[in-house]
């Protein structure tokens, strides 16, 4: 990705109970960015990889955080119900669209931010078959 080193976009933003997150809250940290579609069936899909590739990988890790957000803006219901199908117990944020945006995503895709607030990874193709890129990117910028 050409754009990777360029400075994360800010945001803030509510998660499902209601705390406000934003890109500050990771400081110091390699960050994944998971955006998805709260009834998009590959997003769901993917959910599980990277809970357990990602998310329980690298969860003993102060290095390390990972979010997933709504970038189809749906209720809480609909985010809750996401989060509970796809299998994944990382922050998920509401009304995310305007933040993809800004991120030049779409939905099913994942974006790596390293602890400086760069981009590093911001994929192109569906996120389950972004993973293996993703893994090597985080643990080459965790070292860091």
């Amino acid at each position: 990705d050409t754009t990777a080193g360029e400075d994360a976009p800010n945001f803030s933003l509510n998660d499902l109970d209601d705390n406000v997150v934003g890109l500050n809250d990771f400081n110091g940290k390699v960050l994944v960015m998971f955006f998805f579609g709260n009834s998009c069936s590959s997003c769901i899909g993917a959910g599980s990889k990277i809970q357990t590739q990602l998310a329980d990988a690298y969860n003993s890790n102060n290095d390390f955080a990972i979010i997933g957000l709504d970038q189809w803006n749906g209720n809480k219901n609909a985010v809750s119900n996401f989060k509970t199908s796809a299998n994944v117990n990382f922050p998920l944020l509401l009304e995310a669209a305007s933040v993809a945006q800004s991120y030049k995503t779409t939905y099913d895709r994942l974006v790596v931010v390293d602890k400086m607030g760069k981009i590093r990874f911001r994929g192109t193709g569906l996120a389950s078959s972004d993973l293996s890129q993703v893994i090597e990117t985080v643990q080459v910028y965790i070292e860091k």
